[in-house]
């Protein structure tokens, strides 16, 4: 928004009338975003009064819309020199630095403004949506009272100044204000048939009604939504407000009555059917069983209260309720019937009736073509019946971790029905849980050529490629549904497709390019950004259209934004990336990067060299074309519309890859993931132990301190917390502190931990040996019991590794993951100078366990390269076998 101009502005430059003028086109120019108009018209002032602070400062934002960032502060600045107390060149600063999403600068530049004109309203709402912008609550609300003091009559600021204490709780002063305007508000127009309902005002009433019920005051809210019912329009709101009011105030009879009118409008809502169990006061089993059968029997196509009995239910009831649903999913054939009851699969005695009952369906079927050979009815089921049970058969043994059984039925239904992709799709998924990622990624691509205008499939195609390493192919899969004369990378990029993203950067920290893997987790980075920033359009948009209820959960989940899954595996991703940086700076090991070197002639490693030096060039090639079509077509932009259009912004600055991981402060780079992890991750365990790795290297006592405290709460028995405070006991004795103050505060700290001997700690030794004494059949508390055993005595590490590769079926935790992360970690270093015979030995005895595995093939083929930013036609891993093998 341009700065006002008025004519009783305090300023100490006075222009003539004809460069007064000029002035005001100059703003109209800027608004019309004719920028070249605007720029010639102040070069004209400007050949009159040089020093015109106004002009340079408008001279200045239009500069700073063509994108000559520099240039345009310059002229800014100098327009501020020149006139210190006129309130349009602070307003221009804060305009710029807002465009720079420099917030608390721009704040302080209004401030300044509104020091020399008190009393601006466009300065005040400016200054108003950067403070709610950047959560100065106390500030919004003295911004919003003096826009209500200024315009008392403008709906907005009423509303703007009610939301200002209802945002810092003050839910009292909120409704008093919120109801002062209602008031105002008796004499609407009657509707008329052009307009017959009053949204906005609907929306306000709502709002109203929620700012009762945060404040706790159910009765009046119940009292508020009744009153005002015939002037809300959205009626399923009304309901849901009554049913939740009803319960909160122990009006049970009531509640039923709404709840059942809100399930005869949805059936299929599961929230209702829990409220209405509340409702009706049912202490057993039997009296849910008699409500829900009288649901089903009113609902008969409804799945939700089917899937709900099947929760409660135990026995001969279960069996029959169980049998009922899965035989009409399977004569309907639906694909999704296994992931509905997956939840089931918690409890041992009902995965044992559901198993029950598929084998006998299976031999039913297979023998008589009926479910129930003891049933009347002679109708024979079709054959689609046998295809959906065994496949559901599949995802059963699947899941029960039985891959032959899983494989037998896959198989059978294929070779039944060979042309249906959900069959293929699955198989491709018991590939990759028994860690034949590159098997699965190519049936999973047969899959998908079998309905090539399938997004779903498409999508689970290319991330089935990027598991297995193979990103130009993913990138090409992907390619097929992106905008065409466009990279597929550049186009998910844009479209801030973070899963893909994601996968990308474990695909590429799996390969060891840690620099691409850092820059796909600063880009996911980079979105929550934007997500953030991209809320401050709708402050005041959302105030003019009156959907306030909208709005407070906006802000309520832009504050909590950076919690997401997709930002925290990110961030956890990154941070341990730069740890591993850290420990393991690439300039120690940049002429022996690849990790099979150690095991070619002299011969091969030329060869080797040599093709990546020629793969290197070809991407610096593509990039650099890529580079010189982009400046063209900005050129050909600006040439096409060179006297009025706005001139193309300068894109955000790229991350470079050769940079991010040759950081010079990678601990640095690590607290800028760690930090919102925090924040807004603090309920998982991994958060804690990550910060716990950086703060160790920091060698921040109180930090680390803290994480370990916090590891304790979630899981005082977790492999990693033992092996961080071992770390941190170790690091005390190592380097004992001297600060009295410090040192007091740790020791009182560390009673809680339970490590203490008297007055003394128990060495790390027995600490360690108690660990394992508790834990001994759990590998993984093994793995980190080991580190242990390392750091007390490094010299000599045989026992810690033959205790760390010893395989036993007795352990808990012996699966397919677990063994894959120690086999890593011992080919990484982790613990160590490892002989190859002793990690030899360990992947033979794994491969024995899980022979498709492909880390524990003897020669695994090393997956394909290509920089997602460089691809421009990718090509598949011809070394992916036959997707007809098993």
């Amino acid at each position: 928004m341009p700065p006002p101009t008025t004519q009783t502005q305090p300023s100490v430059q006075q222009l003539a009338s004809r460069e007064n003028s000029l002035f005001k086109k100059v703003v109209r120019f800027y608004e019309q975003k004719q920028y070249r108009k605007g720029l010639a018209a102040a070069r004209e002032i400007l050949k009159k009064s040089p020093n015109h602070g106004e002009t340079l400062a408008m001279r200045g934002l239009i500069l700073n819309s063509m994108g000559k960032k520099e240039e345009a502060l310059e002229s800014i600045r100098s327009g501020i020199r020149n006139n210190m107390v006129s309130h349009i060149v602070w307003h221009v600063y804060g305009l710029y630095q807002r465009s720079e999403r420099k917030y608390d600068e721009a704040i302080k530049a209004y401030k300044k403004a509104l020091q020399c004109e008190k009393d601006s309203l466009t300065i005040l709402r400016d200054l108003s949506l950067l403070q709610i912008q950047m959560r100065d609550l106390e500030g919004y609300k003295e911004t919003r009272h003096q826009l209500f003091n200024l315009k008392p009559g403008q709906r907005q600021s009423w509303i703007g100044f009610a939301m200002s204490y209802h945002l810092l709780k003050d839910y009292d002063m909120a409704q008093s204000v919120l109801e002062e305007f209602r008031k105002t508000q008796l004499d609407r127009p009657a509707p008329t048939p052009d307009k017959l309902y009053d949204n906005e005002h609907s929306e306000f009433l709502l709002y109203q009604n929620l700012v009762l019920r945060e404040a706790g005051q159910y009765d009046e809210a119940l009292r508020h939504i009744q009153v005002h019912e015939k002037d809300i329009f959205n009626k399923l709101a009304i309901a849901e407000i009554k049913s939740d009011l009803y319960v909160r105030l122990n009006s049970h009879d009531r509640a039923e009555i709404t709840l059942r009118d809100l399930i005869e409008r949805n059936p299929e809502n599961k929230k209702y059917y829990y409220m209405l169990e509340k409702c009706s006061n049912l202490t057993n089993t039997d009296e849910k069983s008699k409500l829900y059968e009288n649901l089903i029997e009113k609902y008969p196509k409804a799945d939700a209260p089917k899937q709900i009995c099947l929760q409660f239910l135990i026995g001969e009831p279960f069996t029959k309720s169980m049998g009922s649903y899965l035989q009409k999913g399977f004569q309907k054939g639906v694909p999704s019937l296994f992931q509905s009851m997956k939840y089931l699969y918690s409890s041992t005695e009902k995965v044992q009736i559901i198993d029950k009952l598929l084998n006998t369906y299976l031999s039913n079927l297979t023998k008589y073509g009926t479910f129930d050979v003891s049933s009347d009815t002679d109708e024979v089921e079709p054959a689609s019946t046998n295809l959906w049970l065994q496949y559901y058969l599949a995802q059963h043994y699947d899941y029960l971790n039985q891959p032959d059984k899983a494989f037998e039925f896959i198989d059978q239904a294929i070779r039944d029905t060979p042309t249906l992709v959900e069959l293929y799709m699955f198989k491709a998924k018991i590939f990759k849980h028994v860690g034949a990622v590159q098997m699965a990624a190519s049936l999973m691509d047969e899959a998908q050529s079998l309905d090539t205008a399938d997004r779903f499939v498409n999508c689970k195609c290319t991330k089935y490629f990027l598991r297995a390493n193979q990103i130009s192919t993913a990138l090409e899969t992907a390619g097929k549904f992106t905008r065409e004369n466009s990279s597929p990378g550049d186009y998910l990029r844009e479209m801030q497709c973070m899963w893909f993203e994601l996968e990308t950067a474990r695909a590429y920290r799996r390969l060891k390019k840690y620099g691409e893997a850092l820059k796909k987790c600063h880009e996911i980075d980079r979105h929550f950004q934007e997500f953030v920033e991209d809320q401050f359009d709708f402050h005041s948009y959302c105030l003019r259209k009156m959907v306030l209820c909208a709005y407070v959960d906006m802000l309520n989940l832009e504050d909590h934004m950076k919690g997401h899954r997709f930002f925290r595996q990110a961030a956890q991703i990154a941070v341990e990336i730069y740890i591993r940086l850290y420990d393991h700076p690439l300039s120690e090991h940049d002429d022996n990067k690849d990790e099979n070197l150690a095991n070619m002639s002299a011969s091969e490693v030329k060869k080797l060299k040599s093709k990546q030096r020629k793969q290197q060039l070809r991407e610096q090639q593509e990039k650099q074309k890529q580079i010189d079509a982009d400046r063209k077509k900005k050129e050909f932009q600006r040439n096409r519309n060179k006297e009025d259009a706005e001139e193309e912004k300068v894109k955000e600055d790229e991350f470079v890859s050769e940079k991010l991981e040759r950081s010079e402060k990678p601990l640095e780079e690590a607290m800028r993931f760690l930090q919102p992890l925090e924040d807004f991750s603090s309920n998982f365990l991994e958060t804690h132990y990550l910060g716990f790795e950086v703060y160790y290297r920091r060698k921040k006592y109180l930090l680390m301190l803290r994480c370990l405290k916090r590891m304790k709460k979630l899981d005082s028995n977790n492999a990693k917390f033992h092996s961080c405070l071992m770390k941190f006991l170790k690091s005390m004795e190592n380097e004992p502190i001297t600060d009295d103050r410090l040192r007091t505060i740790i020791d009182d700290e560390l009673k809680s931990f339970d490590i203490k001997q008297g007055d003394s700690v128990k060495k790390i030794e027995d600490l360690n040996a108690e660990f394992l004494k508790k834990n001994i059949n759990s590998l993984t508390h093994r793995a980190e019991a080991a580190k242990v055993m390392l750091l007390s005595n490094p010299t000599n590490n045989c026992k810690a590794i033959e205790f760390l590769t010893t395989l036993d079926p007795n352990f808990t935790d012996q699966n397919l993951k677990t063994c894959s992360s120690i086999y890593e970690s011992l080919q990484s270093g982790d613990y160590g100078t490892i002989e190859n015979s002793v990690i030899e030995k360990y992947r033979n005895e794994c491969h024995k366990l899980w022979p498709q595995a492909d880390l524990f093939q003897t020669n695994p083929t090393p997956p394909s390269y290509t920089s997602c930013d460089s691809h421009t036609n990718g090509s598949g891993n011809s070394g992916a076998p036959s997707p007809n093998q098993n």
